[in-house]
């Protein structure tokens, strides 16, 4: 894994790979680590000093010795004081018994003897060094310097036992900003720790890089509790992480969160998960934490978002056949009881009257959700519905069943009154049609036909129609060809009166 922390370089933070690696049978690790960035060119002051160390602490004095360390405040070796913003403050500079000083104390107490500017930038050069030989009293230093109480009077009165400066009484326009000091640190997490927990409590400048360090440094300690059983700290721990990630500063709540995730603390997750509305996320935490509370969380999630509501049901019926399976059904778990399973029983059945009262999700697929299935729109296969088998009582679903039913039920009795009314319309449709039926012209023909005298009309036509110059200009046999021609059309004519009517519309009896 160190060979890709180290394509990380340029782009990662060095402390934090440096963090992760501080064990002792990890020291190979980090030299490693601090060679490719002292190669890269990429070290500061510190990185080269903490290499010096492992070397030193690896037993190579050689490559130690090769180590030249120079401070990141000193140029052409002449060192400035440095003013609570890190700019440099014109001085006089540091005394070099600190410079020429083997005893960590001696140098220590020369540094609380200087004046905010020049102590600060002493610390920065030497800071590593006094807090690996003298760590609570350098933190005590650093924090004095980063919450505005330093001054040497202070500290010699501290030393003495007379009362420090109230809140009041500080200097807020010398607060030093931590992360000048926070570098000196890295070798002792637990005291970076308190030193950055006191900055936050005490509203000093924090970066989000180091807020972020703080929550890290939280939540191991948290971890680590949890796993001894020191229920005491894990509290206190717990408390401080949901604090930080509840402040308004800005940690970014993407690298939190991936924070929170890598040491488990599901309650930083909710959290975070609820800040950047993951809604999905929120839900499988919700349903992994199973309280009370975590329920109702989901049930006001689905009054926002009908949508959810199958998701949320699902996840319910999933709880209760989880904990059906660990532990007897009791008695009195019904909807109505006190029990933990009434309670979750309780909330299945108010998910169930959201569902109704929203009407937009089809019956078929709730009640396979209540029978064990799962949430999609669509049936499971056959592995998981055998694995998913249990299904709630029906107490918990009878109002919500009774409810479809009635709804069905009036459904049907309104398309059956519709197929009622649709047959009387036909009936009486059929009955107008048989009554104009018996009315119609066939009617009259079978009436008139048999009346009508053929031989007599047409005999009285002829009589009509014949006079003395169309009988010479006639020949006889021209009538007769018209006769039968008549005759003719006359027997194979269905309306005999329809055929008489053509022929004197077209002459032809004019002359017959």
């Amino acid at each position: 894994s160190m060979d890709q922390y180290i394509l990380t370089i340029g782009s990662l933070e060095s402390s934090h790979v440096i963090f992760r690696f501080l064990d002792a049978p990890k020291i190979p690790l980090v030299v490693k680590y601090l060679e490719a960035l002292r190669a890269q060119g990429l070290s500061s002051t510190v990185h080269d000093e903490l290499l010096r160390t492992c070397y030193l602490k690896l037993n190579d004095p050689e490559s130690a010795g090769k180590i030249i360390v120079r401070s990141s405040s000193s140029a052409n070796g002449v060192s400035f004081p440095l003013n609570p913003d890190g700019t440099e403050a014109p001085s006089v500079p540091i005394s070099r018994n600190i410079h020429a000083s083997d005893d960590p104390s001696e140098m220590l107490s020369a540094i609380c003897s200087l004046e905010a500017p020049e102590a600060a930038e002493a610390l920065v050069t030497h800071g590593s060094l006094l807090a690996r030989s003298l760590p609570r009293e350098t933190a005590g230093v650093v924090i004095a310097l980063c919450d505005g109480s330093y001054s040497p009077t202070a500290l010699a009165d501290a030393a003495a036992g007379r009362p420090a400066l109230t809140h009041s009484q500080r200097d807020d326009a010398n607060k030093y900003p931590i992360s000048l000091f926070s570098n000196a640190f890295q070798e002792n997490p637990k005291l970076l720790r308190l030193i950055l927990s006191h900055c936050r409590r005490n509203n000093c400048a924090l970066t989000p890089m180091l807020r972020r360090t703080l929550l890290e440094l939280t939540l191991d300690e948290w971890s680590s509790a949890k796993r001894t059983g020191d229920s005491h700290v894990e509290r206190t721990r717990h408390m401080e992480a949901m604090m930080m990630l509840s402040d308004h500063h800005d940690m970014g709540d993407y690298e939190a969160l991936v924070i929170v995730q890598a040491a488990e603390f599901p309650d930083g997750e909710i959290l975070l998960y609820e800040r950047l509305n993951m809604v999905p996320m929120l839900l499988e935490q919700y349903a992994a934490s199973g309280t009370e509370r975590a329920r109702r969380q989901m049930l006001a999630l689905c009054e926002r978002d009908p949508e959810l509501c199958p998701e949320v049901l699902a996840h319910f019926v999933k709880m209760y056949g989880e904990r059906a399976d660990k532990e007897p059904l009791a008695e009195d778990a019904s909807v109505n009881s006190d029990s933990d399973m009434g309670g979750l029983l309780t909330d299945i059945h108010e998910a169930l009257m959201l569902i109704r009262d929203h009407g937009e999700l089809p019956p078929v697929r709730i009640l396979r959700i209540l029978s064990g299935e799962t949430h999609g729109q669509f049936s499971a296969d056959i592995k998981s519905q055998l694995a998913n088998q249990d299904s709630v009582p029906l107490s918990a679903a009878i109002d919500y069943v009774g409810s479809v039913l009635d709804d069905s039920s009036n459904k049907i009795d309104q398309l059956q009154n519709k197929v009622e009314e649709y047959s009387r319309l036909c009936n009486d449709m059929e009955l107008e049609i048989n009554s104009l039926l018996s009315h119609g012209p066939t009617t009259k023909k079978k009436n008139v036909g048999p009346n009508v005298d053929i031989d007599d009309v047409y005999s009285r036509l002829l009589s009509l129609s014949e006079t003395p110059q169309q009988v010479q200009i006639d020949s006889v046999e021209q009538q007769e060809m018209k006769k039968e021609e008549f005759w003719r059309e006359m027997e194979h004519s269905e309306d005999p009166f329809e055929t008489i009517c053509f022929f004197i519309s077209k002459g032809y009896l004019d002359n017959v």
